[in-house]
């Protein structure tokens, strides 16, 4: 019986299957032995055990130039020393930002306090725009209230700027 294209994909996909399950399982069990030569003779804990413990030599067991291994020991060294730099940056740009957002929750704050704060009739600024809203010309308030002009002009931009008039009148 012939095999048609799509038996035979079906085939070489199961064995593919097939070789990297054995590859994986055959990964596993050697590295399993590796630990096990590694972790048995150190955790005999007896005192009638013949074999010496394994030890881990160190760098020697690299097999690199001792150049090579102050390089890493200094590169090393380098960047725990530029991570707490770094670090230590981090923490003081989070507490400016926090410090930052606090202020400007209290500005905001005043803000709106300063919004809900009712002039008295007696207040040079409810004079200045009671007259500018009757049509006086700065000039002519700033004769009347006897507060300059500059600053009639000053006071009545603040408050077409902050949005509380509806009609301009300016002279």
């Amino acid at each position: 019986m012939p095999l048609t294209n799509e038996d035979l994909r079906w085939l070489m996909i199961l064995v593919g299957m097939g070789v990297i399950c054995w590859i994986m399982i055959r990964g596993k069990l050697n590295r399993k032995r590796s630990v096990q030569s590694i972790v048995l003779p150190a955790l005999k804990h007896n005192g009638n055990a013949t074999g010496q413990p394994a030890t881990y030599s160190g760098t020697h067991s690299l097999g690199a130039p001792r150049e090579v291994l102050q390089w890493q020991i200094e590169l090393h060294d380098l960047g725990r020393e530029l991570k707490g730099e770094l670090d230590s940056k981090m923490l003081a740009v989070r507490a400016l930002t926090q410090s930052y957002d606090r202020a400007a929750q209290r500005l905001s704050d005043l803000i709106k306090m300063a919004e809900q704060i009712q002039l008295t009739t007696d207040s040079p600024l409810h004079e200045v725009r009671a007259l500018d809203r009757a049509g006086w010309s700065a000039e002519k308030i700033s004769a009347h209230t006897g507060i300059g002009v500059v600053d009639v002009k000053t006071l009545l931009t603040a408050d077409y700027s902050a949005g509380d008039r509806v009609h301009a009148n300016r002279s």
